[in-house]
């Protein structure tokens, strides 16, 4: 299968895609589109990745998160550009300095470190970790996005608030492009107080999923 389902974040041609859907981690990874070129974001590879990106080159492959590192490496040394990387994980790579391109400190930690992309022109906010629309992140099945269970406890607002984004792009699950602003903020400001109900969630997540590897062992 070479169609990639790809996601538009921006008038600029940013996009984001889940290569594998269905896997239960939903790993999603962005492209973004800059004057001069792409920007690939916790990549992970497709057969259709490189027909999306016909007509820019790439300027090269960046990493997030340093747990993020996904197929970094084998996009790097296949389409020959350089693995950019935000200040926050300096020597794991060359520095991203693009005049378009602001880095958000979201934690800086041993075993953690964490960065956010922020383009002020696009308005687009582009995370790893920070934020999520898969299920473990989020409180309430309804809600739009969340915030990751551990940082629940100190939710990163100096990191990501008050930028009003027109579109977030997530590590994990699809983009929100609608009434993005009002998400985040609601997601930052109900961290704390929803923190017992979203780690009840994970938890029963958990539980259902041993148990259907436990059914699946039985067979």
């Amino acid at each position: 299968m070479t169609d990639l389902t790809t996601f538009p974040l921006d008038d600029a041609g940013s996009f984001s895609w889940l290569a594998r859907p269905a896997e239960p981690l939903r790993r999603a990874s962005t492209a973004l589109a800059v004057e001069d070129g792409w920007i690939l974001v916790d990549a992970v590879d497709h057969p259709g990745l490189e027909g999306a990106l016909a007509g820019r080159p790439v300027l090269g492959v960046s990493v997030l998160l340093d747990r993020h590192r996904r197929d970094t490496q084998l996009l790097s040394e296949r389409l020959a550009v350089p693995v950019l990387v935000p200040g926050v994980l300096a020597g794991q790579g060359q520095p991203l300095n693009h005049p378009e391109v602001e880095e958000r400190v979201v934690l800086a930690a041993p075993g953690w470190n964490e960065s956010a992309f922020w383009l002020p022109r696009s308005r687009l906010l582009v995370c790893a970790d920070a934020l999520g629309t898969v299920g473990y992140f989020l409180a309430a099945e309804g809600d739009p996005i969340g915030v990751h269970p551990v940082l629940r406890l100190r939710p990163p607002v100096g990191a990501l608030g008050g930028l009003d984004p027109a579109a977030v792009a997530v590590g994990h699950g699809r983009p929100v492009t609608s009434g993005a602003a009002v998400a985040v903020e609601r997601a930052l400001a109900t961290a704390r107080p929803q923190l017992l109900r979203a780690w009840g969630r994970v938890a029963a997540s958990s539980a259902a999923a041993l148990a259907a590897r436990l059914r699946g062992r039985e067979r």
